[in-house]
């Protein structure tokens, strides 16, 4: 069955330095993918967000950007290298969901000033993916001496870039199509001996697939607590929810 639903990428601009050429590299990779068919993506930028600095982690979701990420079937993430690693406001901002990018695809263009084209980036940013539940694909775009491949207005200098950007864009409308269908379509829990009481979803009704478990901090003193989240998926109308219960630390695989 061809899935016709738009696929929603957004690009992530992760940082908020002023005079950021890294702005110019976001746009116009929301803009490359606008132009393929069935695609829809717009540029979310960390540094107009609101976000604490008191607390940390979910405790400061931000109810705009958590959508944003629900919504998303996959994402990239344009960042700076900011002495040999990314900024760290982004990280500020990533860690603020969990769930929200269970199970989905994620692209990343490094941006850098110097000869290293933002390699470093990737290299930093690879471990938090993995972590976060974003499934990374294997290309990147890394974009060196950027004052030679954007103007200051924002002007492409260096029409490559574009020729070099798509293997990365169709690998990442790819890895977004086939993670989203196994969100929706495939259940951990098809081979349990009692599977469990099926989820709902909120919106629609339809019975939720549960595609992926994931440990996390739980909202309790007990430290011999752990909350275990249970991402569902939605066929339906592509919702998606989060089950949580409270297990013991061995009982975590």
């Amino acid at each position: 069955m061809n899935d016709v639903r738009t696929l929603n990428i957004p690009v992530i601009l992760g940082t908020s330095r002023k005079g950021r050429a890294s702005v110019h590299a976001a746009r116009l990779l929301a803009e490359l993918l606008n132009r393929r068919a069935g695609v829809r993506s717009d540029v979310i930028d960390i540094g107009a967000m609101a976000l604490p600095v008191d607390d940390a982690g979910e405790a400061i979701k931000n109810a705009t950007f958590s959508a944003a990420m629900s919504a998303a079937d996959g994402l990239v993430i344009v960042a700076p290298e900011y002495n040999h690693s990314f900024p760290g406001l982004l990280k500020h901002a990533l860690d603020s969901c969990l769930n929200e990018y269970i199970h989905k695809a994620v692209g990343l263009v490094g941006v850098s000033a110097g000869p290293f084209a933002g390699t470093r980036v990737v290299q930093s940013l690879l471990p938090v993916m993995r972590e976060l539940g974003l499934v990374t694909i294997f290309w990147d775009i890394n974009i060196g001496h950027v004052g030679r491949v954007f103007s200051d207005d924002g002007r492409l200098l260096d029409e490559a870039f574009v020729r070099r950007s798509d293997r990365f864009i169709r690998e990442l409308i790819w890895m977004s199509k086939v993670l989203r269908t196994g969100r929706e379509q495939v259940t951990i829990d098809e081979e349990a001996v009692e599977a469990p009481e099926a989820v709902l979803c909120p919106t629609c009704g339809t019975p939720m697939t549960h595609h992926a478990d994931k440990a996390q901090p739980a909202a309790t003193s007990d430290e011999a607590e752990v909350a275990m989240a249970a991402a569902h998926a939605c066929a339906g109308c592509g919702g998606h929810a989060a089950t949580l219960s409270l297990v013991s630390p061995v009982e975590v695989p």
